[in-house]
């Protein structure tokens, strides 16, 4: 309708020839911006683009399309928040096997996630987020890996977050900012 965005819209959006996708009331219902509901939106159905969508749309020659962070000869978002290397070293670093995970099964990293920090799906989608800023800081403005620069940022984010939540909100950031602190 005259393209306003309406609730009966987006409802329509989130199902799938009638059936729920199963993440998407995980995403919308959490508590994080719009923006990173968005995002993670787009992650969970590998819409954002990676270097193998690029690729597929021969926008990039196929030696271009290898992982910034890491000598992998193909980016997808899986590699990029799991499986890469310095990925796999952030999970690590916050007390989280992220060991075979899925963009497309985000729920059983917030599962995981569970077990170290309180409100996991939040976590989860903060930590995706910077995650993907940080790749975004190496490709396009050619900033160096640095496993400390996305963990600084989901601390810093996490701070803020925890001033606007309400008050018995803010022990699950508090959990965060213990498992972002290691």
């Amino acid at each position: 309708r005259g393209g306003a965005l309406s609730s009966s819209s987006v409802y329509a959006l989130m199902r799938f020839g009638g059936v729920s996708a199963a993440y998407a009331t995980v995403i919308w219902s959490a508590h994080v911006s719009s923006r990173i509901k968005f995002f993670c939106w787009l992650l969970v159905q590998r819409r954002i683009h990676m270097r193998d969508t690029l690729l597929r749309k021969s926008i990039l020659a196929r030696d271009e399309a290898g992982c910034p962070l890491c000598p992998i000869a193909l980016e997808t978002a899986d590699n990029l928040m799991f499986a890469c290397p310095f990925a796999a070293g952030f999970w690590q670093s916050v007390g989280i096997c992220a060991d075979g995970a899925s963009v497309c099964h985000l729920n059983s990293l917030v599962s995981m996630a569970s077990n170290v920090v309180d409100s996991g799906v939040e976590f989860v989608m903060l930590c995706c987020w910077h995650l993907w800023k940080h790749r975004n800081a190496v490709v396009f403005q050619r900033q160096a890996p640095a496993l400390p620069t996305p963990l600084q940022c989901c601390r810093e984010d996490a701070h803020l977050w925890r001033v606007r939540l309400q008050q018995e909100r803010r022990v699950h950031v508090d959990s965060w900012l213990r498992a972002l602190a290691h």
